[in-house]
């Protein structure tokens, strides 16, 4: 009889640290399921390539960028948070069919728990996919929220869409906003590639109490979390966020909450 199978899917995923994390679980568990894969899956092709991957045997999928809308549409039933985003980053086959679920809010919520930031204000930094799943969070957590997008309307269906309230603010009032925030996050990709800036605030009008986070994972330390740093600011990169969301979804599929410990840390490279 076939292993039943897990795996991530995107495009790109060749950097995809999701297998890593995932088969340290499967291993130490002793889950009695396939080695967790990683699968490029284009957009155009979605519908096509999860049906055959689910008759392949995959019983459980992560859904990364840019499929978390198609994977959310796809669904025959869905999570109440995924509802909300309209967007699913855990697909789970069962009898009734394909559920999704959203563990990018829990993930994000986790990761920043030991912080003291709930009720706090807070600076979201861009307004895509992973700007909903924090301000998601961030509103769990009843914190203030500002958020800046270079493109505003962006920012305003993202408020309405939640049905939350935050200032959106200009370049003008985001100066003032940043010397005021506990928490500064960063949702964009600038700071990705090589050498590339991400300049959106001034960084010298950063309170040095702040915490700043950036989602990017690699590079580990991006120019953005350098120049906080420098002002004295702790940072934390969005690592913490994928292994808190992975496990949420490890849990989903295997009924089993997985341990995020110095084992896991080290397999993934880190001190």
């Amino acid at each position: 009889m076939a292993h039943k199978k897990t795996a991530v899917i995107g495009d790109p995923i060749d950097h995809s640290l999701s297998p890593k994390i995932h088969n340290h679980w499967i291993e130490s568990k002793k889950i009695d399921v396939g080695a967790y894969q990683k699968i490029n899956v284009k957009k155009e092709n979605f519908i096509r390539d999860v049906d055959r991957l689910i008759e392949e045997g995959y019983y459980g999928l992560n859904v990364t960028v840019p499929l978390k809308e198609d994977a959310y549409k796809y669904c025959d039933n869905t999570s109440d948070v995924a509802r909300t985003l309209k967007a699913v980053n855990t697909l789970i086959v069962n009898k009734d069919g394909v559920y999704g679920d959203n563990t990018d809010p829990i993930g994000f919520e986790k990761s920043i728990a030991n912080r003291g930031l709930n009720n706090k204000l807070c600076l979201v930094l861009g307004a895509g996919g992973s700007a909903r799943a924090v301000v998601y969070a961030l509103t769990h957590m009843k914190c203030e929220i500002g958020i800046y997008n270079r493109t505003r309307e962006n920012a305003e269906s993202l408020c309405s869409d939640l049905g939350v309230e935050a200032t959106i603010l200009t370049e003008t009032t985001l100066r003032e906003f940043v010397g005021s925030s506990q928490l500064v996050v960063n949702t964009t990709s600038l700071g990705q590639q090589e050498g590339e800036e991400n300049n959106l605030i001034d960084f010298e009008s950063l309170n040095s109490s702040a915490h700043v986070y950036d989602l990017i994972y690699n590079p580990s330390k991006t120019t953005f979390l350098r120049h906080a740093e420098k002002n004295g600011c702790t940072v934390q990169n969005g690592l913490e966020m994928l292994i808190h969301q992975a496990a949420q979804s490890f849990n989903l599929w295997h009924d089993t909450m997985p341990e995020i410990d110095e084992d896991l840390m080290s397999v993934l490279g880190v001190n």
